[in-house]
């Protein structure tokens, strides 16, 4: 699927995606978890605002990106149990014995 991304330049002058739209929606690149080349294409594995994670295509030679694979967001992890209240005591009971 083609898509639109916008790219800073890299300490080697190479595209580096920092925001792509996907539906509409534009979605800023938080941070690029992964790199790497198989000719004549570029992958960028990057991760949104949302915790979702994609990779990017990118084809120099044709000057265009494509969204490669879709990953949904991790889970969080599930919270252990709280432990359970300590028991309250019933408070001291009053007793008038008067007249």
């Amino acid at each position: 699927m083609k898509i639109s991304v916008l790219c800073n330049s890299g300490q080697r002058g190479e595209e580096i995606p920092c925001a792509f739209h996907l539906g509409g929606r534009r979605l800023p690149v938080v941070s690029v978890l992964n790199r790497w080349s198989e000719l004549p294409h570029r992958y960028f594995e990057v991760s949104v605002d949302d915790g979702r994670r994609f990779v990017l295509r990118h084809d120099a030679a044709a000057r265009c990106w494509e969204l490669a694979a879709v990953y949904a967001a991790s889970r969080p992890a599930l919270k252990p149990p709280a432990p359970p209240a300590p028991a309250r005591l019933p408070g001291p009971r009053w007793r008038w014995f008067g007249r």
